[in-house]
């Protein structure tokens, strides 16, 4: 019995391999669609380990400020800066003694004038063009940190060496050890839900090209087993030999992938999508899902062969196939729709969203109801062409070629509609949740058309250094300075802070001639809070040395003024700002530090360089950015994470996409080579090689037609399944709706075009020779 069945598993081996050019032609085919879906599905796997080692860096570069005996604590600092677009995270240490911890990917915490950076970071000096950063890190290069110091192999990071006064900064915190805090992070159920939804839309499209790159070449495996039953092999015998043909071009896709995959790991920090890139070390997928993909790829070959022998009965004498097939059952088909929209609709009964059950319902749900759709489309397809007659040569032969075999033209552009269904779901998800995550303090601060500005937050002792050493750079226009100070409501207990300027700023910024203390403004067409409304009483807050607030004066807001923001100016300043004197008291209870506003030249865009480098010699003592970060808080970080899952969503459709292109172009040539014969034959009758690429192209265009329809249907009720888990309207993209399935249609078009030769070379008389 076991050597009967080895002898089987050869034959299919040598059947797979052994067959000449026709053979090793339609082995490469399998075996490259296998190997591009093997290398996507381990990259996938990897997603998760890649994130978490990203996460371990940023942890373990995490400061530590909990006492612990026996150390005495580094000082540090930590802010940021800009240079040509690149963010650079500078974070100021010193260390007392020996017993101070160090931070990571360093061996020693760096002296008094010189640093540790990144490896990007140090590239970035030493170019030509860089004399301005240079300036502004005037410190020795004492060495280059280390992989563990730094999270992205592109980060921008410095480590400066400071002296003993920065144990006294007021933003200077004491640290006890790195990494020893775990940051616990808390995903919103909505960005989890975005997160389920893409990648189910991303993966179940490489599962349907996977299956269908291991049922290449049906026709022709059916006819070699016929000839084998001619010579006395048995049913169970020429399954057994099906099976293993279908393991070879399984395995060798296998084994290519895995190779695809490696190559992908090496050449990963040098591939840098939506800024973000990654060690090689860190692309390493979950042991159980690399192991799940080695053992499911080779089994769904073996059951797909199988499933395909379902309605084909090998003679000895032939292969018998139904002429017309069947009517397909429709019952199962909607049944597995219909499972996934109760799925979706159940959400995981009374779980919490964003609990493991919810996830895996609404997972499950969607993947359900995304497969409907490859599963959905041999039906439609069947159903349409049935009554179909009539019209010129091509459509003819393209529409009696479907009404034959729907099936094999339902798995070429299954891939291209399930990609669209999920692309569909995806961007109206996004677009509805837009609103919720985009309108951030951020984007009005770098909103396009402003002039660059730049705000400056230095110590107590470095105030007036700042301003004269801006006094004079090139490019800076003037710099002043300005108090914060806080009000509150009553009744309501609302507070709001306001900046306060001197007259002979505001005249000189905002031009206005008549400028008197106490006056109110509000700059350009920026709205105000219900509060400030001109003659209510509002009380002026200090801030007690425990950091609350108690009240200080009460005061009434004058009439508020509305000036412009010239553009030439330069000021950072937007929205309500106050002119020292009159109703206010004075001495002003400050309740911030104070900041310096620097106006800049428009025109020059090195202005801001400069005035960072005029600040180097300042060192920690000195803060400066292009907008304030502190105003944003957790709702900056969760639009960030918007931003990043939206950006993340979107490579990986291009990539699906193409991953899609390149199905339906290996099953179209392979659907070319298996009917070589009867195109020849065609050709030689008089039908012009015109007319068969016209009609091989109906035999695309109809059926992706008709997926498009399907796909936007789907991807419309996925969409609204899924934000009415989050009591979110729908809202149906259609602009981006019509481009994608102008993308699937041009997709359709590019791959007709690619056949061509190989049609041309299908139609040559020597395709009618027979051995």
């Amino acid at each position: 019995m076991v050597r009967a069945w080895c002898n089987d598993l050869a034959i299919g081996v040598r059947l797979a391999v052994g067959g000449g050019r026709t053979s090793l032609a339609r082995f490469l085919l399998s075996t490259f669609g296998v190997a591009t879906a093997v290398a996507v599905l381990l990259l996938a796997a990897s997603v998760q380990p890649t994130l978490q080692a990203r996460d371990d860096r940023s942890t373990a570069a995490s400061p530590d400020s909990n006492p612990a005996g026996g150390i005495t604590p580094l000082a540090y600092r930590s802010t940021s800066t800009n240079f040509h677009g690149r963010n650079i995270a500078v974070r100021y240490v010193y260390a007392p003694d020996a017993t101070s911890p160090v931070p990571p990917g360093m061996d020693a915490v760096p002296a008094e004038g010189s640093m540790w950076v990144s490896g990007d970071l140090a590239t970035l000096l030493a170019e030509p063009g860089s004399g301005l950063l240079r300036d502004r890190f005037p410190a020795r290069v004492a060495g280059v940190l280390g992989q563990e110091g730094v999270p992205d192999p592109h980060d921008l990071v410095a480590y400066v060496g400071a002296g003993p006064d920065l144990v006294g900064g007021s933003l200077t915190t004491p640290v006890y050890a790195f990494g020893t805090f775990e940051q616990v992070r808390y995903l919103d159920p909505t960005l989890l839900l975005l997160i389920l939804l893409g990648i189910v839309a991303l993966l179940v499209p490489v599962f349907i090209f996977l299956a269908a790159s291991t049922r290449i070449a049906g026709a022709e495996r059916d006819r070699r087993l016929s000839a084998l039953r001619l010579v006395g092999a048995g049913d169970r015998q020429v399954r057994r030999i099906a099976a293993a043909e279908s393991l070879v071009s399984a395995v060798a896709g296998l084994v290519v992938g895995v190779g695809l995959y490696q190559v992908g790991r090496s050449v990963a920090p040098g591939v840098v999508l939506a800024g973000i890139s990654v060690y090689p070390s860190d692309i390493v997928p979950v042991w159980w899902l690399a192991a799940l993909v080695v053992l499911a790829v080779p089994v769904l070959a073996v059951l797909t062969a199988q499933f395909a022998l379902r309605r084909t009965i090998i003679e000895p004498l032939g292969v018998v196939r139904f002429s017309k097939p069947v009517n397909r059952k429709p019952a199962w088909r909607f049944a597995v729709i219909g499972f996934g929209v109760v799925l979706l609709l159940w959400h995981g009964g009374g779980a919490r969203a964003g609990s493991e059950v919810w996830s895996y319902s609404v997972a499950a749900g969607a993947t359900l109801l995304l497969a409907g759709v490859p599963i959905l489309l041999p039906l439609v397809i069947e159903r349409a062409v049935a009554r179909l007659r009539g019209g010129p040569t091509s459509w003819q032969l393209a529409i009696r070629r479907l009404q034959l075999d729907s099936g094999t033209s339902a798995r070429v552009v299954g891939g291209v509609a399930i990609v669209l269904a999920g692309a569909i779901a995806v961007q109206s998800v996004l677009v509805a949740q837009a609103d919720r995550f985009a309108d951030s303090p951020s984007e009005v601060s770098t909103t396009a058309g402003q002039s660059p500005h730049m705000q400056v937050y230095p110590e107590a002792d470095a105030i007036q250094r700042s301003i004269d050493l801006l006094d004079g750079v090139p490019g800076v226009r003037g710099a002043f300075p300005s108090e914060s100070v806080t009000f509150e409501l009553e009744e309501t207990g609302m507070t709001y802070g306001l900046n306060v300027l001197d007259c002979a700023v505001v005249t000189e910024v905002y031009r206005v001639p008549d400028c008197g203390g106490g006056q109110v403004y509000a700059v350009g067409g920026a709205d105000f809070p219900e509060l400030f409304t001109s003659g209510r009483t509002l009380r002026l807050m200090d801030v007690a040395p425990g950091g609350e607030y108690r009240p200080r004066a009460a005061w009434t807001i004058p009439e508020i003024r509305r000036v412009a923001r010239p553009a030439e100016s330069g000021s950072s300043l937007y929205g309500l700002f106050l002119t020292a004197g009159g109703t206010l008291p004075d001495p002003l209870p400050t309740t911030s530090r104070t900041t310096v506003d620097v106006v800049l030249d428009p025109t020059d865009p090195d202005a801001l360089d400069r005035a960072h480098a005029a600040l180097a010699p300042l060192g920690w003592k000195v803060h400066s950015n292009e907008f304030d970060p502190y105003y944003y808080g957790s709702r900056l970080v969760e639009e960030q994470s918007f931003l990043t899952i939206r950006r993340g969503l979107l490579i990986g459709a291009v990539f699906i996409l193409l991953l899609a292109g390149i199905s339906l172009l290996v099953l179209a040539l392979e659907h070319i080579r298996e009917r070589r014969r009867p195109l020849a034959v065609l050709a030689a009758s008089g039908v012009p090689t015109g007319a068969l690429a016209r009609s091989l192209l109906w035999q695309i265009a109809v059926p992706i037609a008709l997926g498009v329809l399907i796909a936007i249907g789907t991807g419309i009720a996925l969409a609204a399944l899924v934000l009415r888990l989050g009591n979110d309207p729908l809202y149906v993209d259609w602009p981006s709706v019509g481009l994608m399935t102008l993308a699937a249609a041009v997709l359709g078009l590019l791959v007709s075009v690619v056949t061509l030769p190989f049609l041309r070379g299908a139609t040559r008389l020597t395709s009618l020779r027979t051995e």
